[in-house]
């Protein structure tokens, strides 16, 4: 990978009250708890509130969301991680929604730079032990959906099943989703070809433990 030119980041990230909705959504679609929201016409504003905490408990608020360390994301050389300026404080106002922590531990925003230049980035987002491993894909498609602003098309990109929204937010970016184990991994970069090289490489890195 030779990049010439930045990428530009199609959106700061998912806000509080859009990551909210998305786990609500995602809850009631694998025939959880049941929710009431109240959202404004911008997503970033909305609230969503669980009636019940969880799909398989009444309470879920006992592990407070936290956020994740680099060591948590796997390796990428030649690229380097780097933490855009806000993405922490970012990351800890999503979490302190109630109806995000309901469905994360924890989460991690960093951008990509490869010879100073940002050229993508990875946002992951660790479950809760409260939701079921056999319901988490379900959130993929909403995450990646929510975080381009265009309906994703499933995949399947070295041997796991994605997600993939090309033109994000009106740009040439490009979006990746999907699970791993206990994790929601975005990839996105510049173009498909070369947003689904990055995720493969992550991917590869992660089978490596």
């Amino acid at each position: 990978m030779s990049p010439r030119t930045t990428v530009r980041r199609p959106y700061a990230r998912l806000s509080a009250g859009t990551l909210a909705l998305v786990a609500v959504a995602a809850l009631s679609a694998c025939g959880g708890s049941s929710t009431s929201t109240t959202a404004s016409d911008d997503p970033a504003s909305s609230t969503a509130t669980p009636s019940s905490a969880s799909p398989s408990s009444s309470s879920t608020s006992a592990t407070a969301f936290a956020l994740l360390p680099d060591s948590v994301l796997a390796p990428m050389t030649p690229l380097v991680y780097s933490a855009p300026a806000g993405a922490d404080a970012g990351m800890v106002a999503q979490g302190a929604k109630p109806a995000v922590n309901a469905v994360f531990s924890g989460g991690i925003s960093r951008e990509l730079t490869y010879q100073g230049k940002t050229v993508g980035g990875v946002d992951l987002y660790r479950f809760s032990s409260t939701v079921p491993a056999d319901a988490r894909a379900k959130f993929v498609p909403l995450m990646v959906q929510s975080f381009a602003q265009v309906a994703p098309k499933p995949g399947t990109l070295a041997g796991t099943s994605v997600e993939v929204a090309d033109g994000a937010r009106g740009t040439d970016v490009s979006v990746v989703g999907w699970s791993q184990g206990d994790d929601v991994v975005l990839v996105w970069a510049q173009g498909v070809p070369a947003t689904q090289q990055i995720a493969a490489q992550y991917i590869a890195q992660s089978s490596k433990g």
